[in-house]
């Protein structure tokens, strides 16, 4: 494959800046994204080979926390920040540009079918019954079946070409990107660390593995 490394970061983007990471893992941390909606996914089996007979109103509960919380917030994250970091560091004629079109078609389309599901989901759960099974059943194979294979071409290809031409300070700044996000996220501070500090900065700047806070990495942070 061919790239770009010396090409400097997209200047349209808007940049912040927080203490540059050591030893980043984002691509570790997205990989960790993904097993956790492969979880979602053996969970939505289960509630459809349940029905119409059994519906388990906590697995339900579970689902759509997951579809409403990290599900949104790892589209975004590739959306706005992996995804961008990759087409700078490819040629204009890679395949990959093509192909990352494609997956944010897909999000496109899962965004709208994750509201539905979700939906329904809570309906059932609030009622403590499914009143069409056949429909919520449909529904809920269609999204893990498309998710099955988005996650897997994911991990196959996007992952390690990611792995392969970003550089140490792409990665950086990815990891600020999700540092900075509303679910920051490091390989180094535990998630119950970060929620309890005043600030993801402030997390950043006492972490042996950053540099000191005046050496700063661009991330890309989009309203």
């Amino acid at each position: 494959m061919s790239t770009s490394n010396d090409r400097p970061p997209n200047p349209d983007l808007r940049f912040a800046a927080i203490p540059a990471c050591r030893t980043p893992d984002p691509i570790g941390l997205i990989a960790e994204e993904h097993a956790l909606q492969r979880e979602l996914c053996d969970l939505l089996e289960a509630l459809a080979d349940g029905l119409p007979h059994s519906f388990d109103k906590a697995m339900a509960l579970i689902a759509v926390s997951i579809l409403e919380g990290s599900v949104p917030r790892h589209m975004r994250l590739e959306e706005e920040a992996l995804f961008p970091m990759l087409r700078e560091r490819v040629a204009e004629d890679d395949p990959l540009r093509a192909a990352l079109a494609c997956l944010e078609e897909e999000h496109e389309r899962d965004s709208a079918i994750l509201v539905e599901l979700s939906d329904a989901l809570k309906t059932a759960a609030e009622a403590g019954a499914v009143i069409n099974p056949e429909m919520l059943g449909y529904i809920m194979r269609g999204y893990f079946d498309s998710q099955r294979r988005h996650i897997a071409w994911e991990d196959r290809v996007v992952l390690p070409i990611a792995a392969q031409v970003l550089t140490p300070e792409d990665q950086a700044a990815l990891q600020a990107w999700i540092m900075a996000s509303d679910h920051p996220r490091c390989s180094h501070q535990s998630i119950l660390a970060i929620r309890s500090a005043r600030s993801a900065r402030a997390v950043c700047e006492q972490c042996p593995s950053s540099k000191a806070p005046n050496n700063i990495v661009p991330f890309n942070m989009k309203s």
